[in-house]
């Protein structure tokens, strides 16, 4: 099969960093919903508006501080979210490493904002029999990430995809 610029002895390891685009994009869209909300509750003048915008406040400060610390910063520094190697492949994002040789299957769900790459496992493992692995953390173009996913399998698993 043709996978692009990959070809079927892969030696080395390759990383892809997380995504520096879509942290930014999540936290913007959280902000302007927040003001949306913040200027509802102003028209309003109500404490009950003033208590559940408190709540919305607490919530967007910790999301924010999530996204800072487990996408921001690791995309900031450069930080891989996403590994390929001879024998696994490795999911910074979850902490998760696969075996190439455990893996059954390997399809992609495409949607509007980003896709999954959607491992099927031989086994049960604690995750389950499928791992799915959202690209939209992960930088680089899905099409291509999903070709080397695919490569790499095909060369780390022995097996022959159709």
């Amino acid at each position: 099969m043709d996978y692009g610029l990959w070809t079927k002895n892969i030696m080395e390891t390759t990383k892809y960093p997380y995504s520096i685009n879509y942290s930014l994009a999540s936290i913007l869209v959280m902000l302007i919903l927040m003001l949306l909300l913040f200027q509802n509750v102003v028209r309003g003048n109500n404490t009950l508006g003033w208590v559940v915008y408190g709540v919305f406040v607490v919530a967007f400060i910790g999301f924010t501080l999530l996204i800072l610390l487990k996408r921001l910063m690791p995309a900031i520094k450069g930080k891989s979210a996403l590994e390929l190697n001879e024998q696994c492949l490795v999911d910074y994002i979850r902490n998760i490493t696969i075996d190439w040789k455990d893996i059954k299957e390997i399809d992609m769900i495409r949607s509007r904002s980003s896709s999954i790459i959607l491992l099927k496992l031989k086994w049960e493992s604690d995750y389950g029999s499928e791992i799915d692995i959202p690209l939209r953390f992960v930088k680089g173009k899905d099409a291509e990430i999903y070709n080397a996913v695919l490569a790499y399998f095909e060369e780390g698993s022995g097996d022959i995809l159709l």
